[in-house]
C-alpha cells in the first residue's frame, strides 16, 4: 500500500525548549489567532518536503536551528527527517533501525542519484522514476516531489488566488503541472512521448519563441504597472507593509477584545433582567396565593369567635325542661343526639385555636411584608440591569462595532496590498528570467525544432471521477453553488454551473480551492490508485468568514457552512489525513473526532503557540 502521513514535527535547538506538534490520521486542526505560528507550521512542513525557501525567522525561532518531521508510511514503516532550518541536505532514520546510523538525502533531485529527498518520497507514493511533458516538443523532464507539493500543501495566499489550483503561476511551468495532473488522475506518465525536431523550421521556430517571449515580457511588464507604480524599491515597500500590518493586527486584536468585553456585559446585563423578571413573576404568584391564605385565616376567625360567643349566651341561659319533649334537663336523651357537652371546653378550645391563627396571621403577614420589600428591590434591580444593558448595547452598535469594522477592513487593505506587492516582485523576477530566455534563444536561433502535440486530454472516467468527488465535498459542506460541478480541461479549473471557480470571491475561492485538493485525492481513490495520502490547507475558512462584500452571504450561512466543512471532513477522512489551519475552532460537539491543537496566545490559558513561551514575550511579527 503506498502513500504516506505525517506524524509530528517538532523544531529543536542548543539549551531551547523543543517546539513540537503531533499529528495523526483524519482531520486534524489547529487553530488559535494570528501571530501564535500556525503559517510557521506549514512554511517548516514545506521545507522538510523538500523546499528550498527555509521558513520565516520569527523571533519565537531564535536559537532554534534544526527541524525534525515524522513520517509514517502506509505499509507501516516509520522514518524522521532532520534537516538545519537554514537548508542544506537531510539525514533520514528508519525506526525499524534504532541504533543505525541516519542515511544522508541529498536535498536536490537527482535522476541518477536515488539518495536525495525527492526521490525517497517518491517511492513512498510509488511515483518514483514518473516522466513529465514539460514543453509542445515533447521534451520530458522527471517527476520531482517538488512539482506534486502545491497540490497536498496550499499555504494561505494560493489558497485564495483566482487561477487553477493546477497551476502555480510560473508560465514555464503550466505542461509539466498540467502533465502531472493528468498523471495522479490516470496513472500514465509520459515517458512514451518521443521529442521530434524539425530542422528545416528550426529558425522559424527559435523567431516565433522570441516573439512569444517579448510579448511575455511585455504582458508581464503591463501587469507590473497595473499593480504598482514605482516598483524600484518593492522589497523596501514589502517591509514597511509588514511592520504596518504587525501594528494593525495589535490595533485589531485591541478592537476584537474592546468589543468582546462589551458584549459579555450585554450579555450579562441581559441575563441578570431575565432572573430578575422570574423572581419578579414567582413572589407576585406567592402573594396571591397569601392573600387567599389570609382570606381563609380570616374566615376561620370569624366563624371561631362565632361559636364562641355563642357559648357564652348559651352557658348564660336558665336551666328549665327540654323544649323538645318536656323532659326535666339532665335526664333525658335523643336518639341521635349527643349528651350536652361542656360548653366551657369548647370555649377555651375555640380561644386556643383563635389565638394559633392569628399568630399564623402574622406570621403570614410578615412573610408578605419581606416579600414586597425583596419585590421593591428587584424592581430597582430591574432599572439598573436594563440601564446597564442599554448603555452596553449602545456602546457595541455605536463605538465598537464601527471602530472593529473599521480596524478589520485596514488590516484587510494592508494584506491585499502586501500581496500586490508581492506579485509584482514575482513578475519583477519572472520578466528578468524571460530576458535571460530570450537571450538564450537568439543564441541557438536556428538549431532546434519542433514536434507536434498529440497527447490526448484526461478520460471521460477520470474526469467524471474528479468533478463527482468535487461537488460531493461542496454538497456536503453546504456551499452554495449552482449545479452541474464539472473540470474545463482547457483552464485546468472547475466550473460551477455558469460561473468559473476562479471569478467568484476570495473566500469562496478558498473553500473551493479546498474541495479541488481533498476531491483529487478522493478521485484518486475513487479510481482505484494510492493518493499522497494527506493534505495541508492553511486558512480555507478565514476568508470565507470575513470577505462579506466579496462573498454576499449571511454570517449564519458561513457558520453553517463552516461546520459543515469540519463535521464532513471529521468523518469522511478517517483513514486518509488532513491538516488544516485555521483562526477558529470546530464547535465543541465536533471536538470528540478531531485532533485538535489551540494556540490560546495566552501564558495563563492552555498553549501559547507553537513555540514554547516562559516568559512575557516581546513585540512579536505576524506568524
Amino acid at each position: 500500500m503506498s502513500g504516506f502521513q505525517l506524524r509530528g514535527l517538532r523544531v529543536t535547538g542548543p539549551g531551547k525548549v523543543d517546539a513540537e506538534i503531533k499529528f495523526a490520521p483524519g482531520l486534524n486542526v489547529i487553530s488559535g489567532p494570528s501571530d501564535t505560528g500556525k503559517s510557521y507550521i506549514v512554511e517548516t512542513i514545506d521545507f522538510m518536503l523538500g523546499s528550498a525557501t527555509s521558513p520565516r525567522q520569527i523571533p519565537e525561532s531564535l536559537g532554534y536551528d534544526q527541524a525534525h518531521l515524522a513520517i509514517k508510511a502506509l505499509d507501516g514503516r516509520c522514518f524522521t527527517l532532520t534537516r538545519a532550518l537554514q537548508g542544506g541536505d537531510f539525514l533520514l532514520a528508519d525506526s525499524a533501525n534504532p541504533g543505525a546510523e541516519p542515511t544522508k538525502l541529498s536535498a536536490r533531485h537527482s535522476a541518477t542519484d536515488a539518495d536525495n529527498i525527492s526521490t525517497f518520497l517518491l517511492r513512498l507514493i510509488d511515483l518514483d522514476q514518473k516522466r513529465l511533458r514539460k514543453n509542445a516538443n515533447n521534451e520530458l523532464q522527471n517527476l520531482s516531489f517538488r512539482n506534486l507539493a502545491p497540490l497536498i500543501l496550499v499555504d494561505e495566499e494560493s489558497i485564495i488566488k483566482k487561477s487553477s489550483p493546477v497551476f502555480t503561476g510560473e508560465a514555464t511551468q503550466r505542461t509539466v503541472q498540467a502533465s502531472l495532473f493528468k498523471l495522479l488522475l490516470t496513472g500514465v506518465d509520459d515517458g512514451s512521448l518521443i521529442a521530434v525536431k524539425k530542422r528545416t523550421i528550426a529558425k522559424a521556430e527559435i523567431e516565433a519563441q522570441i516573439a512569444l517571449l517579448d510579448q511575455l515580457i511585455v504582458d508581464y511588464e503591463d501587469d507590473l504597472k497595473a499593480l504598482i507604480a514605482d516598483p524600484s524599491d518593492l522589497a523596501d515597500q514589502e517591509a514597511r507593509l509588514e511592520a504596518a500590518i504587525a501594528t494593525s493586527e495589535q490595533a485589531l486584536s485591541v478592537e476584537r477584545s474592546a468589543f468582546e468585553v462589551q458584549a459579555a456585559a450585554r450579555r450579562e446585563a441581559w441575563t441578570a433582567r431575565e432572573r430578575i423578571d422570574l423572581r419578579r413573576a414567582e413572589i407576585e404568584g406567592l402573594n396571591e396565593r397569601f392573600a387567599l391564605l389570609d382570606q381563609s385565616y380570616g374566615s376561620d376567625l370569624e366563624r371561631l369567635e362565632a361559636v364562641a360567643e355563642a357559648g357564652q349566651f348559651f352557658v348564660a341561659l336558665a336551666a328549665g325542661p327540654c323544649p323538645l319533649c318536656g323532659a326535666p334537663a339532665g335526664g333525658h336523651t335523643h336518639e341521635g343526639i349527643p349528651h350536652d357537652g361542656d360548653i366551657e371546653k369548647l370555649r377555651t378550645a375555640c380561644k386556643a385555636e383563635i389565638a394559633k391563627i392569628r399568630q399564623l396571621r402574622l406570621e403570614l403577614a410578615e412573610t408578605v411584608a419581606d416579600l414586597t420589600g425583596e419585590l421593591a428591590a428587584l424592581q430597582a434591580n430591574a432599572v439598573i440591569a436594563r440601564t446597564s444593558f442599554d448603555a452596553a448595547d449602545a456602546l457595541l452598535r455605536e463605538t465598537l462595532a464601527p471602530a472593529l469594522s473599521v480596524a478589520r477592513a485596514e488590516h484587510t487593505e494592508l494584506l491585499e496590498t502586501r500581496a500586490q506587492v508581492r506579485e509584482a516582485r514575482s513578475l519583477v523576477d519572472r520578466t528578468e528570467a524571460l530576458r535571460g530566455r530570450r537571450a538564450e534563444a537568439e543564441a541557438a536561433l536556428g538549431t532546434a525544432g519542433r514536434a507536434t502535440d498529440e497527447r490526448p486530454g484526461l478520460p471521460a472516467a477520470s474526469v467524471k471521477a474528479f468533478s463527482d468527488s468535487v461537488e460531493t465535498l461542496l454538497t456536503a459542506w453546504r456551499f452554495p453553488h449552482e449545479k452541474p460541478v464539472y473540470f474545463d480541461e482547457r483552464d485546468q479549473d472547475m466550473v460551477l454551473g455558469s460561473r468559473r471557480r476562479g471569478d467568484q470571491g476570495k473566500g469562496l475561492r478558498a473553500l473551493t480551492h479546498a474541495a479541488f485538493t481533498l476531491g483529487l485525492q478522493l478521485a484518486i481513490a475513487t479510481l482505484g490508485r494510492s493518493s499522497v495520502g494527506f493534505a495541508v490547507l492553511d486558512s480555507p475558512l478565514v476568508t470565507f468568514r470575513e470577505a462579506d462584500h466579496d462573498d454576499e452571504l449571511a454570517s449564519d450561512q458561513k457558520v453553517a457552512v463552516k461546520q459543515a466543512f469540519y463535521s464532513d471532513l471529521a468523518t469522511r477522512l478517517a483513514a486518509s489525513q488532513l491538516i488544516v489551519l485555521e483562526n477558529e475552532d470546530p464547535e465543541p460537539a465536533l471536538r470528540p473526532r478531531i485532533v485538535m491543537h489551540f494556540f490560546s496566545k495566552q501564558h495563563t490559558q492552555g498553549r501559547y503557540g507553537f513555540f514554547p513561551v516562559t516568559a512575557s514575550p516581546a513585540r512579536r511579527t505576524p506568524v
